[in-house]
């Protein structure tokens, strides 16, 4: 039950940092920029675009490496766009009239980013979809989480760009630093159980 509950409180915190950059319309978290990017194109609602590129992703995941997949792994990718569809309303009405919001929304996105997807990752019950990605190529390469979160996260924002999406001071924080703090969360983590 503690494992669920790490699961559910990563993937809220996740939610909460992806909501907070849409609502701060101020640059948005990698992946959000690409599938902005695609909805130029596609007309379906965020949240709808969010669950199909996770399951897209672990759809691929499934067939490279099922061993990096678990029940965890379909509570985020289903439970992301939902919590998604929840936050960003809400936020959006209430919490963007408040004075500095943009701001503290584009600071403290990164940080809640990289912290729920560490807790997440830490509770070893499948990876959620970019971080499974992440964890297969790491697998299968030199380099580190954080050198390969980089370089996924930099290639989102390029795609998503390309078709369209705005850039902003949120996705450069999301670039630099989501992966850092990930990075440290999961050996954070790793050293308490230790």
């Amino acid at each position: 039950m503690n494992k669920i509950f790490q699961i559910l409180l990563g993937t809220c915190l996740i939610a909460l940092a992806i909501s907070l950059l849409i609502t701060a319309h101020q640059g948005y978290d990698t992946i959000s920029t690409f599938l902005l990017g695609i909805l130029n194109h596609v007309s379906v609602p965020f949240w709808v675009a969010s669950l199909c590129f996770n399951l897209i992703i672990l759809g691929i995941i499934a067939i490279i490496d099922r061993q990096e997949l678990g029940i965890g792994s379909y509570l985020n990718g289903i439970g992301l766009g939902l919590l998604i569809g929840i936050f960003e309303p809400v936020m959006d009405k209430i919490f963007v009239h408040l004075p500095y919001y943009s701001w503290l929304a584009i600071f403290s996105a990164p940080i809640l980013f990289g912290i729920g997807a560490g807790i997440y990752v830490s509770a070893n019950q499948g990876s959620a979809a970019l971080e499974a990605l992440t964890a297969v190529i790491y697998k299968r390469t030199k380099l580190t989480q954080k050198t390969i979160r980089i370089g996924l996260d930099a290639t989102m924002v390029l795609v998503g760009f390309g078709l369209g999406a705005r850039i902003g001071l949120g996705t450069l924080l999301c670039i630099l630093f989501v992966g850092p703090i990930f990075e440290a969360t999961v050996k954070t983590l790793a050293a308490r159980r230790k």
